[in-house]
């Protein structure tokens, strides 16, 4: 991590809002950086008394393919100075047990831990003990994620810890983006092919640093006024980065689609349509492969979130011509007010969407006029949107989505649909542990958190929804209703008791909330509206 102990990084004019801003620079940090605004919000409310809950302790989260985290903790470490809350710049940094154990924890100074391994009961006891320390904990995102259903890892974290910072790889784009900026920083312009710009950014941020050191000092040794191919070994390019048209591109959609809570069938289904267009473009069939998909499944389990993520991971592919071509409609946007109208809107949608993705979401809608009925223009538009399905097969990828019985009636009214449509995706309703985990994922994101006898209520309420299956079970949309309600709930007591803890979910909240959903259902079985 470098030696920040002797560093002496402040700067008497700058303010923090000068540090936040300088973040703007740099890359991947933009979940960092919109959260470390809100800390600094935080700490000045508590030092004004304004708040008086939390701590200032810091999860600093990693992904394994990021660079190195020492330029976000200078920049923790020089607004903790700024703020008043720590004296000075020296950092101490805790990387084994012998070190933990045997620092002289000073007040009002910044500790960095830098090893996971450190998480236990001795690390909470010395946290309790020096409440003026700053504690942040390095932790590798992968690691951690392999430890959160063992034990109370996560639980002792947030006793402890009450903000989470991310850092993550830079997509793609802000690769690039990168590279230019340091082209420029430098005086140099990029002239090389798109291709081999992306190839570059496809290496880690520390192998993409040391990639343009390198190449310029080449261009300054050479007296270039540009970073062209003169700046690398053109064999090496070839060889290490590839071929543009066959290398795999960046795996962000896939890392999207694996942070999915459940949908594992889903998920392997996806990889292997993957393989098959991959292994089928090394044949040299790439052009005459099939990848329109029928997506099955009830309300709320992420139909329309896996189509999404299939046009990136499509575009990081190259599957299809034109990388970043994804569009979404509905009913209204393809059907017409009159004979002709319809053929005429559905041909102008799939023009947008040649090149890439067009996701047509509740599919099922088109057979069905807003009266129910079933002669409206709905047959007028899947006719057509069969044919262009057949004539633009090599370069569009159409996705139809909806509830399984309607689908099911969509593909039957028309036979073009079955031999056209190549691959059907079926999605299953969430388990109650899914469901739970999804409902834990929603709070955090609203920085909330439970207190103890909570977890029960919400499982048993979860455990009742599943085992009853009323009609549209609502799945994701189930959670999201009762996350919502619960913090209507909660904002309510707080306001009631004059309760200072805008953050924990109390037992009463969630109770509260079940037995009006069961007294709702009740005065609906009655014929009352609730």
């Amino acid at each position: 991590m470098g030696n920040l102990e002797k560093q002496s990084t402040i700067i008497k004019e700058e303010t923090t809002e000068d540090i936040l801003k300088s973040l703007d620079k740099c890359y991947g940090v933009t979940f960092f950086r919109n959260k470390l605004k809100e800390y600094v919000e935080y700490i000045r409310l508590k030092k004004e008394n304004k708040i008086n809950i939390g701590n200032n302790n810091i999860i600093l989260f990693c992904d394994n393919n990021s660079k190195d985290y020492e330029k976000e903790v200078e920049i923790i470490n020089k607004i903790l100075i700024k703020e008043n809350i720590i004296e000075d710049d020296s950092v101490t940094i805790i990387t084994d047990l012998y070190t933990l154990k045997n620092t002289e924890f000073e007040k009002n100074k910044l500790y960095i831990i830098d090893d996971e391994n450190r998480i236990d009961k001795k690390l909470e006891s010395i946290i309790k003990k020096n409440p003026s320390c700053i504690f942040v904990i390095i932790i590798k995102e992968s690691k951690l994620m392999s430890k959160r259903d063992k034990d109370n890892t996560l639980e002792m974290l947030q006793r402890n810890f009450y903000w989470e910072l991310n850092i993550i790889e830079p997509t793609l784009e802000e690769k690039i983006k990168y590279i230019k900026n340091i082209a420029k920083q430098n005086s140099l312009k990029i002239n090389l092919e798109d291709w081999m710009i992306e190839a570059i950014a496809e290496n880690s941020m520390i192998e993409l640093d040391k990639t343009l050191i390198r190449a310029c000092i080449k261009a300054n040794k050479q007296k270039l006024k540009e970073i062209n191919t003169d700046c690398f070994d053109i064999d090496d390019i070839l060889f290490k980065w590839g071929n543009p048209k066959t290398d795999k591109k960046s795996e962000y959609g896939l890392k999207q689609l694996n942070s999915l809570i459940g949908l594992n069938d889903v998920k392997e289904q996806i990889r292997k349509i993957l393989s098959y267009v991959e292994v089928d473009g090394e044949r040299g069939g790439q052009g005459r492969t099939m990848l329109h998909m029928c997506m099955c499944g009830n309300p709320g389990t992420g139909k329309s979130t896996v189509a999404r993520i299939i046009g990136e991971i499509f575009a990081e592919n190259e599957v299809l011509s034109n990388k970043r071509i994804f569009v979404e409609v509905s009913r209204e946007d393809l059907i017409g007010e009159y004979v002709g109208h319809t053929a005429a809107k559905t041909k102008k949608i799939i023009q947008q969407a040649i090149g890439g993705v067009l996701f047509i979401d509740e599919a099922y809608s088109l057979i069905q006029g807003s009266d129910g009925r079933r002669n409206d223009y709905g047959y007028e538009c899947i006719a057509t949107l069969i044919k262009e399905m057949e004539n633009h097969r090599e370069d569009l990828c159409v996705i139809l989505a909806g509830y399984p019985e309607e689908m099911e009636r969509l593909i039957n009214a028309n036979s073009g649909f079955k031999s056209r449509i190549q691959f059907f995706i079926d999605f299953p309703d969430y388990n109650v542990e899914e469901l739970y985990e999804i409902f834990l994922k929603q709070l955090k994101e609203d920085f909330l958190r439970l207190q103890k006898g909570c977890k029960e209520i919400v499982i048993e309420y979860f455990e009742n929804e599943v085992k009853l299956k009323k009609e549209n079970f609502g799945n994701g949309r189930l959670v999201r209703n009762l996350v919502e309600k619960i913090k209507f709930e909660q904002a309510v007591r707080i306001k009631e008791t004059g309760s200072d803890d805008l953050y924990t979910i109390v037992p009463q909240d969630i109770k509260n909330v079940v037995d009006k959903i069961k007294t709702g259902e009740n005065k609906r079985r009655i014929g009352f509206y609730s």
